[in-house]
């Protein structure tokens, strides 16, 4: 009857079009991710403002005959782009939320009617979501929330009202986006960096447990970098008639829109790095002129629509934006702190016993980190600001431990060109004692069964002490790793506390608060103690086991 009863258990196990896979939710201000746990990537990307009629238009491109990824326009599309639709729909194709999402703006809009703009939008984009990517019920799967620590308590509420109410999901969780993301490289302990659209958060975790006290956040990210972009664009790179080049003119105004710029961002720009003989206070202009005159990059032409012409016209980007933009990310003041001393800022907060493990378990997540170099720059901004700014030379004995997880050490480097060099017969490099020169040795010692028995020994001791390959490498995007996380607990069964549909009061867990409210608490302990969160003395959720 047990052989027949574990049978039976097999038979149950669902695919990823059963109703035990999770639904991982990561919305952030430009982007939603979405897609099932277990996977391996995110089933859709949903963007906030490039939509498919309106990539043309943010883009500067309006031909006479219109067309959007090989088929014409229609009437409806030609709607949609109209001034009067957008002057109808102003948020149509802006971020999704603010940081600063409880306050006024300039035109006086009270916090009631932004939090209805945010529900009816977040409501559209989570139907589609469920009706149109996953094609699934929302009755049927728990939803697990890649949070930020730091997101507005209102953002969370709406996301909690909109899933319980408008979809009738059962059950909430929402789990730290920097330790899912941490989770993704097989280790508990790191320095996590997201640097995302609206803000650079760095959060040190220890075993597991994120230590909030010690949190350090930046606004210098992709909004910040894409404002940054637009005034060089604006001011460096004029704009000619395609038939006559020599007619240069200002960019105009409108042509440098958020789908615009993000383009740029995106297809263009990268982290050069870093000047041997940069030198600070200087100028904006004196800055300007020696990354003009040591840039190798390659000046690039976009074409682009001019409106007031009703002509095709070329942006000339040169080589030097292309490759020094992204200087404004490691440049920072009293109200914006660059992302080197954001970095040092959260390690030297750290215990002092922690800091060698944080600095040399380094992570770096999020939208703006896909920008080609960023992380090899910063690591050489991390090592330059240790030995010559002096408010960080307190932590110089910590240069040689400094670290990305997904970066390969000399020793790894060396591991796999042995392995490179044995498997292609080759002479590699040999390191003594290694795995692979005791499986050498063991076949050439076969007839000697003392010498294989003490080889075999001699392997076992070596490859518990050193693998071949020990970092993580680059397996995930690290846009996506937040993501990946959340689909690795959800497959696991494990995540942060659970808000039921049914208990749900309009308010929402935070790791700010000791407990959940009483409701929701009486109701997840009279569930079983594997449903009781645990909680540390600083008021910080750990994962537990659902």
């Amino acid at each position: 009857m047990a052989a027949l009863a574990k049978i039976r258990d097999l038979s149950f196990k669902t695919s990823i079009y059963g109703i035990e896979e999770r639904i991982v939710l990561d919305i952030g201000s430009c982007y939603v991710k979405c897609g099932f746990s277990g996977e391996s990537r995110p089933r859709q990307f949903i963007s906030m403002f490039l939509s498919d009629e309106a990539l043309d238009d943010y883009l500067g491109l309006r031909p006479a005959h219109r067309q959007h990824f090989g088929h014409e326009c229609n009437e409806s599309c030609n709607d949609r782009t109209s001034e009067t639709y957008r002057g109808a729909h102003p948020l149509e194709y802006a971020e999704l939320y603010e940081l600063d999402l409880m306050a006024k703006d300039n035109n006086e809009m009270t916090q009631e009617k932004r939090l209805k703009i945010l529900e009816e939008r977040l409501s559209e984009y989570l139907y589609d979501v469920y009706f149109r990517h996953l094609l699934t019920d929302p009755k049927q799967r728990k939803v697990i929330v890649c949070e930020s620590p730091l997101a507005p308590i209102a953002l969370k509420q709406t996301i909690a009202k909109v899933l319980f109410e408008k979809l009738q999901t059962p059950s909430i969780s929402f789990t730290n986006s920097h330790l899912l993301a941490l989770l993704t490289t097989g280790t508990t302990t790191g320095l996590v960096i997201d640097c995302g659209h609206l803000e650079t958060s760095v959060l040190p975790i220890y075993g597991s447990r994120p230590l909030m006290p010690f949190i350090q956040t930046t606004p210098r990210a992709g909004k910040f970098l894409s404002q940054h972009l637009k005034q060089l664009l604006r001011e460096k790179c004029p704009v000619s008639v395609a038939d006559n080049p020599t007619d240069l003119r200002v960019t105009p105004e409108r042509l440098l829109t958020s789908a615009f710029l993000e383009t740029i961002k995106t297809r263009l720009l990268f982290a050069s790095p870093l000047l041997v003989n940069a030198r600070d206070n200087i100028g904006e202009d004196e800055m300007n002129d020696n990354y003009r005159d040591m840039s190798t990059a390659t000046e690039v032409h976009v074409e682009v629509w001019l409106e007031e012409e009703q002509a095709r016209g070329i942006m000339a980007i040169p080589g030097w934006i292309r490759e020094r933009a992204s200087e404004c990310l490691f440049q920072g003041d009293e109200d914006a702190l660059s992302l080197t001393d954001v970095i040092l800022e959260a390690v030297s907060r750290a215990p002092s016993d922690l800091r060698r493990s944080l600095i040399s378990s380094m992570l770096l997540v999020g939208g703006t980190a896909q920008l080609p170099n960023l992380q090899n720059r910063l690591l050489q901004e991390i090592k330059r600001a240790i030995q010559t700014v002096p408010k960080w030379k307190k932590l110089g004995g910590l240069i040689d431990s400094v670290r990305f997880l997904d970066d390969l050490t000399d020793e790894d480097r060396a591991s796999l060109s042995t392995a490179v060099g044995f498997l292609g017969g080759g002479g590699g490099p040999s390191r003594s004692g290694s795995a692979m020169d005791l499986d050498a040795a063991d076949s050439l010692n076969a007839s000697g069964s003392n010498n294989n028995l003490g080889a075999r020994e001699a392997k076992g001791k070596s490859s518990k002490e050193k693998k071949v390959y020990q970092s993580s490498g680059k397996v995930f995007m690290p846009n996506c790793r937040t993501w990946i996380g959340g689909s690795l607990v959800g497959s696991l069964k494990v995540s942060g506390p659970e808000l039921l549909r049914e208990n749900f009061n309009g308010t929402v867990p935070d790791w700010s608060t000791a407990s959940l409210t009483a409701t929701a608490t009486a109701a997840m302990a009279s569930s079983g103690p594997s449903s009781t969160p645990a909680y540390s003395h600083d008021a910080t959720p750990a994962l537990i086991t659902y």
